[in-house]
């Protein structure tokens, strides 16, 4: 598999910790230390994006437009997200019919941090299978995740700063089956479930028509169970580990010495955790691609944005016919996913 053009969309205006911190009454040097993150977007800044459907389409478009090719040059379409703009219909398909392609599958993968790599693992096996040419996209949106102004008077400090480190986006990658021509070539992929018997570390909820169930406060009163919930402890424990644990596997199977490849993409988790992961691996700054620190956690975006910029680099200059390991592991139920790709031609893809 080859992915032939890359593309990335952040929505309307940064959103820096000042300004965030001004609308919660935060410190805005506190919410530097305890997230990393200096920025990060939201749908309806400026009316253009407003929901993960919009984000996914605009995603498509650019990587279509930055490998010349028409939607109806697709034979298939994966979108990966976290937060689908509803349950039915299937926001890939409303994508589809946005693009005004029809005719061919479309699948749309649930998932968190592993999303895009899960996506790209799933049309090596649409492409092994016959079809010719897909597009795959990771897309999110966080708006469904706030409470109300009033649920927000509730949440205390630490909890607000959970807020600061997501944000809205997406990106898309167009891949092919044929490895003979420009672009990243897919040398080996990682993608497994490693969770048995170990508790979610990431929980996002559905609620009926009758909304959020009562449970008990930390004052003993009854209120509505959170949309959401991390434990962080539990993240900062095992992600940097089962990082490592990825890039070592990428390397004995590629052969390639994790201190002798140009770019290493590590798991984006916020900027302080992201630090701390590129610390534990071993991984030079010169050979990081990180991008959470100023777009926010976007979730199944993220992967996506990191290539994108990776190639860029490479088109510059830097580390032509370069080797990327990327590492993602999603804590929700704990996947672990890599991907080792290789770049071809100082021509290779385009980045829309």
């Amino acid at each position: 598999m080859r992915l032939t053009a890359l593309s990335e969309v952040l929505p309307g205006a940064p959103v820096t910790n000042r300004d965030m911190a001004q609308r919660f009454g935060l410190h805005e040097k506190w919410l530097d230390r305890m997230t990393g993150n200096r920025s990060r977007y939201f749908c309806g800044a400026d009316g253009t994006y407003r929901n993960t459907g919009d984000l996914a389409t605009a995603a498509a478009e650019r990587a279509l437009a930055a490998a010349r090719l028409n939607p109806s040059d697709l034979d298939f379409l994966v979108l990966c997200t976290a937060s689908p703009d509803q349950l039915m219909p299937a926001t890939v398909n409303l994508v589809a019919d946005r693009l005004g392609v029809n005719d061919l599958p479309t699948f749309q993968l649930t998932s968190g941090c592993a999303g895009a790599l899960t996506g790209l693992y799933t049309a090596r096996g649409l492409l092994a299978a016959g079809h010719r040419r897909g597009l795959v996209i990771g897309a999110d949106s966080v708006e469904k995740l706030w409470p109300s102004e009033q649920g927000l008077k509730a949440i205390n400090p630490a909890e607000l700063a959970n807020f600061a480190l997501f944000g809205d986006g997406a990106g898309a990658a167009v891949v092919e089956a044929d490895d003979d021509g420009p672009g990243l070539v897919v040398e080996h992929m990682v993608l497994r479930t490693v969770g048995k018997d170990r508790a979610p570390a990431q929980i996002v909820r559905w609620y009926g028509a009758d909304g959020a169930p009562l449970v008990p406060g930390p004052d003993g009163t009854e209120v509505r169970e959170a949309m959401s919930h991390e434990d962080y402890k539990a993240i900062e424990e095992h992600v940097p580990g089962l990082a490592a644990s990825v890039l070592a596997e990428l390397s004995a199977a590629t052969r390639w010495p994790v201190a002798e490849v140009e770019h290493v993409l590590p798991p984006q988790l916020n900027g302080v955790m992201t630090e701390r992961i590129r610390t534990h691996l071993g991984v030079r700054p010169d050979q990081e691609v990180s991008c959470v620190a100023d777009t926010g956690n976007n979730g199944n975006a993220l992967p996506f944005i990191q290539l994108g910029r990776a190639l860029k680099r490479i088109e510059s200059g830097i580390g032509v016919g370069g080797r990327l390991l990327v590492t993602t592991i999603e804590s929700s139920k704990w996947v672990v996913s890599g991907l080792a790709l290789r770049h071809r031609a100082e021509e290779a893809g385009r980045v829309g």
